[in-house]
């Protein structure tokens, strides 16, 4: 008998991705104080930024475990640059500076994923990571990601699926781990639970 899966997320990139798979996930909001958790984790090198993101994908799924009947999937993702994190922008300002060091380095994007069977009362977390860099964008390339593409909703300020899709070059790791819902991993996952 298949288990109902969910996804604790509100991403529309996320679930896009899922569509694109033609997979039947049901994305459901968690209810995880993310910002509360982020003044109580000291994120100081790569090692605490793959527990972080775990840890947060851990409270995510665990936020709504008690409300379905299934697998439950959380992720969290952080971008990873010269020795500190990239999250969400909070401004303009922040997001010129992102998009700045990102067209001057390679980066990490780090995705924590926690995967909870309700009925099986089993849970795995773990990270998959993407390094990847990009050519130089310009200033009508940047308004479109904050106007079209939701940048103060992302991760450093970027979706991989946008106008800089031809501007991003993957070194290693997979386009579906930027987005922040590595497909085939959890699939392997999720089979081996």
């Amino acid at each position: 008998m298949s288990k109902t899966i969910y996804v604790a997320t509100s991403s529309q990139s996320r679930k896009d991705l899922a569509k694109a798979y033609q997979l039947d996930w049901k994305f459901i909001d968690n209810k995880f104080d993310e910002e509360n958790e982020k003044h109580n984790y000291k994120i100081d090198n790569f090692i605490n930024a793959c527990k972080y993101t775990k840890k947060l994908a851990y409270g995510k799924a665990k936020s709504v475990e008690n409300d379905v009947n299934g697998i439950v999937i959380g992720c969290d993702s952080v971008v990873y640059i010269k020795g500190q994190v990239l999250e969400k922008p909070k401004n303009r300002a922040d997001f010129d500076k992102m998009i700045s060091m990102l067209c001057k380095y390679p980066h990490q994007l780090i995705t924590g994923v926690c995967i909870v069977d309700t009925i099986l009362d089993k849970c795995i977390c773990f990270n998959e990571i993407t390094k990847l860099y990009f050519d130089n964008i310009t200033d009508y390339e940047k308004e479109i990601l904050i106007n079209e593409y939701h940048a103060f909703d992302n991760a450093g300020g970027y979706t991989i699926d946008s106008v800089i899709k031809p501007k991003v070059h993957i070194i290693k790791g997979t386009r579906d781990n930027v987005i922040g819902l590595p497909i085939k991993r959890i699939l392997f996952e999720i089979s081996a639970l």
